[in-house]
């Protein structure tokens, strides 16, 4: 929870215990550079996948599905890969524990029949996440909500929910900022439209709410959180057309990832030239938003504005 915010209530403390235990080691995250490393020494020692598939006894299939993340590995076939790819003991021994890491559930799993599986993953990759830039031109970050604003969120956004999910759904983004918290917070860098700020999600109480979190969490975690605002007078800029993410991760074997949700697709890109893209477009939109100062002052004043 936020430095200087009441303790969690309501669907987030239902979550808050078991999202604070298990979201600082990514069971996705973990699978992810277990076949990252996985497929680097297979080509180290010069194998193709299905080469390695005949003298593993596997099918080429899993073989590409464990070095995608996406294939779960029992640890006797972990040891045969091992042993093709002539590992050092040490390297297998890290193998192997990334490998139970990747074999637990993470708490998002619980929610499967409300997600597709594509925004599962984004949230396991999210609970590995060593830090997050994003833009948003009409919302506040997920991560940076309050409870109540996202409840408005999720009840406008979209008319495919149940109302019966929504308080499930509050709970899950609630579950989520838990990130922020713990040995290893997770560091944000939030680039927002002064639209977002604008925007009267719930009312302007609820709004106004939500923009003294805002500030609260830009001033006590300066470090920690950057919020940083483009102005209406900034006009058309390298961002101009919808929000996006750029993940970052602690391991220097993984590398950055983007994701995009928009009205009707999701969407997480890992081809290294697009990545660079939106790193290009954050970095020179960044130049052109208010410094952290001036974006919280005017924050402050649009949300005088609220009351």
């Amino acid at each position: 929870m936020a430095a200087g915010s009441p303790g969690p209530s309501g669907p987030r403390a239902a979550l808050s215990r078991l999202a604070l235990s298990q979201l600082e080691s990514s069971p996705v995250v973990q699978a992810w550079e277990l076949g990252i490393r996985l497929r680097q020494r297979r080509e180290e020692v010069g194998f193709t996948a299905a080469a390695a598939g005949r003298a593993i006894g596997i099918i080429q299939a899993y073989v590409s599905g464990v070095e995608s993340g996406r294939v779960k590995l029992p640890a006797r076939r972990l040891a045969q890969m091992i042993e093709a790819y002539e590992f050092e003991p040490d390297d297998a021994a890290e193998l192997e524990q990334l490998r139970a890491g990747a074999a637990r559930r993470g708490w998002w799993h619980e929610y499967a029949q409300l997600f597709p599986a594509e925004f599962l993953r984004f949230l396991g990759y999210e609970a590995g996440a060593e830090h997050i830039r994003s833009f948003h031109p009409e919302a506040i970050h997920g991560l940076l909500q309050t409870e109540e604003y996202a409840r408005a969120v999720i009840r406008g956004g979209t008319t495919t929910i149940r109302l019966t999910e929504v308080e499930r759904r509050v709970a899950v983004r609630m579950a989520r900022q838990a990130r922020l918290d713990g040995a290893h917070p997770l560091r944000v860098s939030a680039l927002l439209s002064e639209g977002a700020l604008r925007q009267q999600v719930g009312g302007p109480q609820v709004m106004g709410r939500q923009l003294d979190h805002l500030v609260r969490l830009a001033t006590e975690r300066p470090e920690q959180i950057e919020v940083r605002v483009l102005p209406f007078s900034v006009g058309a800029h390298p961002a101009f057309g919808g929000p996006f993410e750029i993940l970052s991760f602690p391991s220097p074997r993984l590398p950055d990832l983007v994701w995009q949700e928009i009205l009707t697709s999701i969407d997480i890109v890992d081809q290294s030239v697009r990545v660079t893209d939106y790193l290009v477009t954050f970095a020179e939109t960044r130049e052109l938003a208010l410094g952290s100062d001036a974006s919280v002052d005017l924050i402050r004043r649009i949300a005088k504005e609220m009351t």
